[in-house]
């Protein structure tokens, strides 16, 4: 688990477009077969109701230094209310995403802003990762990984 990674939920809509929007971070559930992701109520309405329609997700961690990338999908996505619980993992994210980003010259102001939320408009997306792909750009992007369906 890498905290400053930037993390990207989609849901393909009924006319097979992307909907996606910023995650906040994650976290293990169920033992550890199942992740959550933390994203915005509000800023993701279309996004929400393609989950709930088809339990459908795909969801990308990419770390911007580097642009490693990695695609995680799932079928079975279920929306629940955020476990206030969960609050220091999210603050961690956006406080370990700022010091990731901000040495490329991305204003520390402006990435608090893209990530600024309300706790009560954050809910939690949790998934069983049931395929996996490198996404890093190069020849090996969109690759299954080894040991994944």
């Amino acid at each position: 688990r890498k905290a400053d990674a930037h993390v990207f939920l989609g849901d393909s809509h009924q006319r097979s477009i992307l909907v996606f929007d910023l995650g906040f971070s994650q976290t293990c559930a169920d033992g550890g077969q199942k992740l959550g992701i933390f994203v915005r109520r509000a800023q993701s309405a279309d996004l929400l109701a393609g989950i709930r329609r088809s339990g459908k997700v795909a969801n990308v961690f990419t770390l911007p230094s580097t642009n490693r990338t990695l695609q995680l999908k799932g079928v079975d996505a279920q929306v629940l209310a955020f476990d206030p619980d969960d609050l220091p993992i999210v603050e961690a994210h956006v406080r370990d995403l700022v010091a990731e980003v901000t040495p490329a010259g991305l204003p520390e102001e402006v990435v608090r802003c893209l990530f600024s939320f309300a706790v009560d408009d954050l809910v939690t997306v949790v998934y069983t990762p049931c395929a996996a792909f490198s996404q890093t750009p190069g020849p090996n992007a969109g690759a299954p990984l080894k040991g994944w369906s």
